[in-house]
């Protein structure tokens, strides 16, 4: 199996950063007390007019989405090894630059786990589509044990990078943090996608404020910049590394709320992600340099 490649335009410029808007991030948006809920076509607008390059959506979303300008990319689940070879196809079908993947349910064997994404691998080279497996509690890239042996075996697996649930999953911060840092710089050196949502070591989603005085914040942005160097140590002109801030609605019970109604403003919070994201980023640029 060939490493899945980053996204790439087929443009000269050099290798950067996209900040996308996510749908389920965007659900029941804007916060109660609301008259109704923004369309898809509403949200979509806010993105542009708030300077995001993309949506990662469904492929019912693809058409809309790249109507307003946007890039497109798309998500899923693949539970049984079959499934790949169906979400690739979909994806590819769409028209969307790459998609994620929650693999698994965290309780396969090693030969089951290898098997899940060795078929998400050899669908995403068939379809010509990056498919990235995403960290995720409930998938077999839940823990950080796992992920890495995983990466001993397939050295070719490329992952989006979802770090709230490692950081709270397994409670980073507890402990020498540095050393688990260093730990995992294997998957470090494979994200090639974020979803970005910061947590804390006991709370999945956490209001950020400005995104100043948290010290969450400076974990999740060494995170975040460990991989945007590795990325750009390898990346060639026209490569993107998409990053789609995805904050759950008060449904999802992601999002702190009380009697069903959000404290945080999600939309703000959003823009907030993707500031920080940016900033990090050029730090990695500077620090590549």
């Amino acid at each position: 199996m060939n490493a899945i490649r980053n996204v790439n335009d087929g443009s000269s410029t050099s290798p950067r950063l996209v900040i996308y808007g996510n749908a389920w991030g965007l659900m029941e948006l804007p916060r109660p007390p609301r008259v109704a809920e923004w369309s898809l076509e509403e949200k979509l607008d806010r993105l542009v007019e708030a300077g995001f390059a993309g949506f990662q959506g469904s492929v019912t979303h693809a058409e809309l989405t790249r109507r307003k300008g946007l890039r497109f990319c798309t998500s899923g689940r693949v539970n049984e090894s079959r499934e790949a070879e169906a979400h690739c196809k979909s994806a590819r079908d769409c028209g969307a630059e790459c998609t994620t993947v929650h693999v698994g349910w965290g309780m396969e064997s090693d030969d089951q786990m290898d098997a899940l994404v060795g078929a998400v691998l050899e669908s995403s080279a068939k379809h010509n589509v990056p498919a990235y497996i995403e960290t995720h509690r409930a998938t077999v890239a839940q823990d950080m044990w796992r992920i890495v042996q995983l990466i001993k075996r397939t050295p070719e697996v490329r992952f989006n990078g979802d770090f709230s649930h490692l950081y709270c999953g397994q409670e980073m911060p507890y402990g020498d943090f540095n050393a688990k840092l260093d730990f995992l710089d294997p998957l470090f050196q494979r994200v090639s996608f974020f979803h970005g949502r910061i947590g804390t070591a006991e709370c999945m989603q956490w209001d950020v404020g400005d995104g100043t005085g948290n010290p969450q914040v400076e974990h999740f942005k060494e995170m975040w910049k460990r991989s945007m160097i590795h990325w750009l140590n390898g990346a060639l002109p026209g490569d993107v590394l998409p990053f789609a801030p995805e904050l759950g609605p008060a449904s999802s019970r992601y999002s702190i709320s009380w009697e069903g109604v959000e404290l945080s403003d999600r939309w703000e919070q959003t823009k907030v992600l993707k500031r920080l994201a940016e900033e990090t980023f050029a730090d990695a640029q500077r620090a590549v340099a």
